[in-house]
């Protein structure tokens, strides 16, 4: 049989009905696009960080001794089970001449971590210098680039030269961010750049770092849980083979050093005795000389010397002295040129060696430190990074659910519509013959085609626009090369399936069952949903004093239960999505400004050197009496740390300790993020900030373990949480801190307020402190604000992506159903026009009722749209950053104008559309 009519029928329902066609269209791609890109987007990152740190063969985990590496922690390191690779490295903080700029200067490594070059070469001479590809518009190859290094406590210096012949530019595997590369030794204190020159260039004794490849981590992700608990492990192999380590390392070094100093001490007690020595001889060859001039001048006095004999002998003795004389002369002038030199010099050993003893008698026990990527010094980048990654990973696990499903009910709504419309024609085709699924083939391929279209179009669009606006979003900040995109064949599946189930499923169960009816039963009009009383007209009092236009629009809501329930989810999925998008965008724009302007008044933590001279201190107390300062804080400052968070990184926590409790408030607001109740420091424990609890799951009352900077671990109760947005804190007082770490309270830091508080003069004053000897770093709250400005941007370009995307799908939606909600009542609004309406009450009969359940979708939007909010803020935030919870108006009234404004094109649109509909064609249609 020939189904000529058939297909011509089936053709003529895409022609006939082009708005469905493409709202399902529409559908389908914002739900595959929003689901493929989000899904696509943390791996291809992932992918592109996993070769790069493969091309250039990143450590694993780096060691690091706060005393060095020597032979003998070597031999326990080289004792690591499993261990593919080892390779041990120097590296030395300097700045860069007339600038603040401060380098990081390592080794040119052999096999681990290497570079890769980005133009020029790596250096192959002692007077060569490849440096950071970030300045490469500042400096050219061939150009001589000077730094200056500052001494380290006991007056040495590590590099042997500090001018270089820049060969080539570079980029590091260890060190991938420009934004926030962390502290240093030099300049402001804050790392600005790195370079590579020649192992040969440094004069030390023994290595600064070891790096370390594994078997067993090879070919894994390097974002995956299984590779960060195979280096877990390996940390803790480290951790045991070097715990006895620190204190023969400290003793060692004090062996050395006083075998150094020992040898020193003779040295200038040699130099002493020379000096001594010549001085006497001088003095002998001075009395010798008088002694004979004595003679002379008596011999020139007695009678003598009137004879010829006598002047012989005085011209004789004379002649004599006269060489003596000026030889002592000469003598006596040199030394008395040197003898200052001298004496400055010996003063000079005199002050190093006292200021060396003085080193060693204040010399902590050694730590060593084992990192892995994220948290080694300066791979900040290598955190943040796999940080985007994975709050691209938490959106595509929320909002691609929720936007399909609502894609997937309208679709369903539209599709079921579409077979109900097509009844009549439906009994035709099946009076004249043709089979159930010949008929039904109808609807499963008008579904498929779009379906399948609109599907195809958002999976392309998903693997190429998502990870690119992302990308752009991060690149500015990083070294990784360009995302590589890649085609996900299980998502575009997943994706497909999904726009198969939801326009092609439903629409066949629902034509299968219309189709078991007879013929003469479809060629008739399906009958109107029975009538009944609603809730609202058993409430007399209210129903009663309704309007006649209420109580209609009223009965409807609730006689097309089907298309209520659908405008409702239609309306607040669109809403939700909005709604979250916005207040992400709320929580995470006012963090920098709220951390640093009103919980954070200080501009500077400076923290000194475990042994400061007197001298020093002095130098130190007139600079913070400068007009520059506005206030200043005595603390004890100290940097603990904490394993924690879904990755097992080492938490970086800050200590803080206030010589008075009552002026810290000065420096440091102290409250709960609700209510802002007031905190202060009391005996009964310490102040932790929001994100650290929450990253621990504790709060006031419970008790933490901290490791403190000597890697002893710290027992502490809570005794209150603090607003935080940024960083992780730990406040407080003397007396909690002298029972905590069993010692008397001393203060090693100062909190610093700067008058003028512009980013440039903050930059210098802190260069300036990091010139004193008595400062050992200086901490400045812009590393914080870069490295949430990178997150904030990336999250950021990517609402706004969701938000256009939720947008578009609440026009696509109320289009749709209102279209569906007017093609099914035309018979019954062509009836009250033939009574009399006029236009703008058949429009407003119908479309009152869209108006009050769009009301109602957006206050359950705002709901569900909350809910998802605050997912989104718990679990997407890196470790060490918290986005404000709380709400302002914009995420409320911006989703309210967005229905409002497409409600009222679309009233526009359907009150032209009822102008234009032939009412007697509509009612004649049930004949």
């Amino acid at each position: 049989m020939k189904k000529k009519a058939l297909w011509k029928d089936i053709w003529k329902s895409f022609s006939h009905s082009k708005g469905r066609f493409f709202a399902i269209v529409g559908l389908m791609l914002l739900g595959s696009f929003a689901l493929v890109g989000l899904k696509v987007t943390g791996p291809d990152m992932r992918s592109t960080g996993e070769k790069y740190f493969h091309d250039l063969n990143s450590a694993d985990i780096s060691v690091i001794g706060s005393l060095g590496i020597d032979r003998n922690d070597q031999k326990k390191i080289n004792q690591i089970d499993d261990l593919r690779q080892i390779e041990y490295g120097y590296f030395k903080d300097a700045t860069i001449n007339n600038t603040h700029n401060s380098f990081r200067l390592f080794s040119k490594p052999k096999k681990v971590s290497k570079y890769q070059v980005i133009k020029g070469r790596l250096p192959e001479k002692s007077d060569e210098i490849a440096i950071d590809a970030h300045y490469q518009k500042k400096y050219r190859l061939g150009q001589k680039v000077k730094f200056k290094e500052k001494s380290d406590p006991a007056g040495n210096k590590n590099l042997k030269r500090h001018s270089y012949k820049i060969t080539g530019f570079v980029y590091s595997g260890e060190i991938i961010s420009y934004v926030n590369r962390g502290e240093s030794t030099a300049g402001t204190g804050e790392l600005k750049g790195y370079a590579v020159v020649l192992p040969q260039n440094f004069q030390s004794d023994y290595y600064m770092i070891a790096r370390l490849t594994f078997r067993d981590t090879k070919g894994l992700n390097p974002y995956s849980h299984k590779y960060n608990k195979r280096v877990e492990d390996h940390k803790k192999d480290l951790n045991d083979l070097l715990k006895s380590q620190p204190q023969e390392r400290l003793a060692t070094i004090k062996e050395s050093s006083e075998h150094q100093i020992s040898q020193a001490s003779a040295k200038l007690n040699d130099a002493k005795k020379e000096l001594q020595d010549q001085e006497n001889k001088l003095k002998q060859a001075e009395q010798e000389i008088n002694a004979v001039q004595n003679q002379i001048k008596a011999a020139k006095n007695s009678s003598l010397a009137q004879t010829n004999a006598g002047k012989q002998q005085i011209a004789s003795a004379s002649q004599a002295l006269a060489p003596k004389l000026s030889a002592y002369q000469t003598k006596k002038k040199e030394f008395d040129e040197k003898k200052p030199q001298v004496l400055a010099q010996i003063q000079k050993g005199e002050f190093k060696l006292k200021r060396g003893q003085a080193t060693l008698d204040h010399l902590p026990t050694p730590v060593y430190t084992d990192y892995n990527r994220r948290d080694a010094p300066g791979g900040l980048g290598y955190g943040i990074y796999g940080n985007i990654a994975d709050i691209v990973d938490s959106l595509a696990n929320v909002f691609p659910i929720f936007l399909y499903f609502v894609a997937a009910l309208v679709t369903m709504a539209t599709m079921t519509r579409f077979v109900d419309e097509e009844r009549t024609k439906s009994g035709t085709l099946k009076a004249l013959g043709y089979r159930n699924n010949d008929i039904i083939k109808k609807f499963t391929l008008y579904g498929f085609i779009s379906a399948i279209l609109g599907s195809t179009i958002g999976i392309i669009m998903g693997h190429i626009l998502i990870p690119l606006i992302v990308d752009h979003a991060y690149s500015e900040g990083f070294t990784v090369p360009k995302i590589e995109l890649n085609f996900d064949p299980a998502i575009t599946i997943v994706a497909l399936l999904l726009a198969v189930i939801s326009a092609v499923v439903p629409t066949y169960i629902v034509a299968a069952r219309q189709l078991q009816e007879k013929p003469a039963n479809l060629l008739l009009p399906k009958p109107p949903a029975a009538g009944s009383k609603i809730l609202l007209e058993r409430l007399t009092w209210i129903w009663d004093h309704l309007k006649f236009s209420a109580k209609v629009t009223a009965r409807n809501i609730f006689r097309y239960k089907k298309r209520m329930y659908m405008t409702i989810f239609g309306v607040s999925g669109a809403v939700c999505m909005l709604f979250a998008g916005l207040s992400v965008q709320h929580s995470i724009s006012g963090i920098n400004s709220r951390q640093f302007n009103d919980l954070i008044q200080y501009d500077l933590i400076v923290a000194k050197n475990n042994y400061v001279s007197p001298q020093q201190s002095k130098t130190f107390e007139r600079k913070l009496k400068q007009n520059n300062v506005s206030q200043n804080l005595n603390v004890h400052y100290e940097q603990m740390t904490k394993v924690a968070g879904k990755n097992g990184d080492l938490q970086t926590i800050t200590m803080i300790s206030p010589e008075s409790v009552s002026d810290l408030q000065n420096f440091i607001t102290l409250n709960q993020r609700q209510g802002h109740k007031k905190l202060s420091l009391s005996s009964k424990g310490v102040v932790i900030s929001e994100r650290l609890a929450n990253l621990l799951n504790v709060k006031k009352g419970s008790k933490i373990i901290l490791k403190d900077a000597d890697g002893h671990n710290r027992k502490m109760k809570i005794d209150g949480v603090t607003e935080m947005y940024m960083g992780h804190f730990v406040f407080m007082s003397p007396k909690v801190y002298h029972q905590i770490f069993n010692q008397k309270f001393s203060s090693n830091a100062n909190l610093i307020t700067l008058k003028d508080r512009s980013l440039e003069n903050v930059q210098n004053q802190a260069a300036s402190y990091m010139k004193l000897g008595a400062v050992a770093g200086v901490v400045q709250n812009t590393a914080l604000m870069n490295e949430v400005s990178v997150v904030v941007k990336a999250l950021d370009q990517i609402m706004v992506v969701l938000i256009i995307i939720a947008a578009l799908l609440a026009v696509v939606i109320m289009y749709n159903l209102t279209n569906i909600n007017v093609t099914e009542r035309i018979r019954e609004l062509s009836t009250i026009k033939v009574l009399g309406f006029y236009n703008q009450e058949v429009t407003m009969y119908i479309y009152r009722e869209t108006i009050y359940l769009s009301l109602i979708g957006v206050l359950v939007g705002y709901l569900f749209g909350e809910f998802l909010h605050q997912y989104i803020i718990v679990t997407v935030p890196p470790d060490d950053v918290m986005f404000n919870p709380a709400l302002n108006y914009i995420p409320f009234l911006y989703p309210l104008v967005v229905v409002s404004v497409i409600t009222i094109i679309l009233g526009i649109f359907v009150n032209r559309k009822l102008r234009n509909v032939d009412m007697l064609a509509a009612l004649k249609s049930v004949d």
